[in-house]
């Protein structure tokens, strides 16, 4: 009865109302029957479609995977062709029978002039952001809220204020509890060049989002609306092409301006070849001062550098190139390179950073050694003060670390030995680790020696719990208490100072 009940119900001839008077006819008992009969007919079906669904699931899964990643080099394709249509456009619009490429004259100055107020009057209401305006040229083009998400976990993050400028892209983080004009934090700056704007495919409650890829992070952005979504992706790219073009043009102006003109002077005129220096001085200075094929480069091998966690070879290039610049004469040009250095200065001190912080994630089974190469090349960069105060909060967590991996087995005093053993082995090892990675910043000494007494007092606050606090022997006692001055003893005399007095006169 119900396979003929299912095909009944599947012709496209059937009539509900036909059917529902035909069978009220027949009373309370033909009903229920004809409603467990359509009740089963059901539950089949939709176990029918479970079974069809599990069937197909991989399929689906491999065929929403090849999608994903044919749009991705859809996507890498279509940004390969715009380049390619934007470098041939700016190759048309150069001149090849001028011996110099005159700038287009500028229609929209007034509004150019407004755009660099807006940018001024919006940087008032972000903070740690002064150096952003020093670069000539640079305007504001558009700029909004989004919301920050985890790549992988999908969750909100915080909430960023997003500038995108003529040649670069500024991530400014909300302050909420901030009064007063100033309302966003700088948080990063990332040059057009070096970024790429991906689509992102709405995942279950995450909607109307946008990747940015810069090597070799990525970051994941909401939008509040599809709107305002694509106009972010239109926009940047817009920007990204129109960068690109004025790029090209300038480098085709700069080998045009090198080509040698004297060859159409009267070389019997003095006077004309000393106007022609005079003339061409200026752009030569400039253009030699950063045509140097390492200095064209140098940006890249430190995104690479940091990357690949070479930092000693990425502070060399900083310092290479802070000692070529620092003689040149503060040029537009030059700015606009310092402003780059000074992006992958910050990011490399961050990188450094972290390799000093103590976080759940990070091993702490590593020397003082480890952490001196981290140490080193912050000092090189000018921030001896975090080095030293990030490598003593390292090594505190790498003593507190040691001592939980300590089991109370058998007599107090043996585990006292332990600890003793573990606590001063720890302290000497930070003690000679810090004067050969601090040898010549004395300033960094007292901090060293206000560490290693807090250190002390702690230790000894847990041997008096671990002693006092327990009914002990006499002898048991003055046991342990031996040993802890015979380990003060030993650290006094290899530092030649009284370190250890304060927890001796508290023993």
């Amino acid at each position: 009865m119900a396979e003929r009940l299912a095909k009944k119900l599947a012709t496209s001839t059937f009539v509900p109302q036909e059917f529902v008077t035909e069978h009220s006819q027949g009373g309370e008992d033909e009903l229920q029957d004809v409603r467990t009969t359509v009740q089963s007919v059901s539950d089949e079906t939709s176990l029918s479609l479970k079974k069809n669904v599990y069937k197909n699931y991989s399929q689906f899964i491999d065929t929403a995977r090849e999608i994903s990643i044919l749009e991705g080099e859809m996507y890498q394709l279509s940004h390969m062709l715009m380049e390619q249509k934007n470098i041939m456009g700016a190759m048309l619009e150069t001149s090849l029978t001028s011996d110099r490429v005159e700038a287009p004259k500028d229609k929209d100055e007034d509004q150019e002039e407004d755009t660099r107020k807006n940018l001024a009057f919006l940087l008032e209401k972000v903070e740690g952001c002064s150096s952003i305006t020093e670069v000539p040229g640079r305007h504001l083009i558009h700029n909004g809220d989004l919301v920050e998400l985890d790549p992988e976990t999908l969750t909100q993050i915080q909430r960023v204020h997003t500038f995108l400028l003529n040649d670069s892209l500024m991530i400014a983080v909300w302050l909420p509890h901030r009064k007063g004009p100033v309302r966003y934090k700088f948080q990063a700056l990332y040059e057009l060049d070096s970024l790429a704007v991906v689509n992102a495919r709405d995942v279950r409650q995450v909607k109307n989002a946008f990747k940015i890829l810069m090597f070799p992070d990525s970051r994941l952005y909401q939008c509040d609306s599809p709107k305002a979504k694509r106009q972010w992706l239109d926009i940047i790219e817009i920007t990204k092409k129109k960068k690109m073009a004025v790029d090209t043009l300038k480098k085709e102006a700069s080998q045009i301006s090198e080509r040698p003109s004297t060859a159409s002077l009267d070389t019997s005129n003095p006077f004309c070849e000393d106007d022609s220096e005079i003339e061409i001085a200026p752009f030569a200075v400039e253009s030699d001062m950063l045509k140097a094929p390492w200095l064209q480069d140098l940006p890249e091998d430190l995104d690479v550098c940091i990357a690949q966690r070479d930092f000693e070879g990425a502070v060399e290039h900083i310092e290479r190139v802070n000692e070529y610049l620092k003689d040149l004469p503060a040029s537009a040009g030059v700015k606009e390179y310092r402003v780059r250095i000074d992006h992958r200065t910050k990011q490399l001190i961050e990188v450094l950073r972290s390799e000093l912080r103590v976080s759940p994630e990070r091993s702490l089974r590593g020397g003082p050694r480890a952490a001196r190469r981290a140490v080193t090349q912050l000092i090189k960069l000018g921030k001896s003060s975090q080095a030293c105060d990030l490598f003593l909060k390292n090594r505190s967590a790498i003593i507190r670390f040691n001592i939980r991996q300590l089991k109370f087995e058998g007599a107090t005093t043996i585990y006292i030995k332990k600890l003793c053993s573990v606590f001063f082995d720890t302290l000497m090892d930070t003690g000679q680790e810090f004067m050969k990675a601090f040898p010549e910043y004395y300033a960094c000494f007292s901090a060293f020696v206000v560490w290693a007494n807090e250190e002390l007092q702690s230790f000894v606050g847990q041997f008096g719990r671990q002693v006092f606090a327990s009914q002990m022997s006499l002898s048991t006692i003055a046991d342990c208490v031996r040993v802890v001055r015979e380990h003060c003893n030993s650290v006094s005399s290899k530092y030649s100072c009284r370190l250890c007095q304060g927890s001796q006169g508290t023993l």
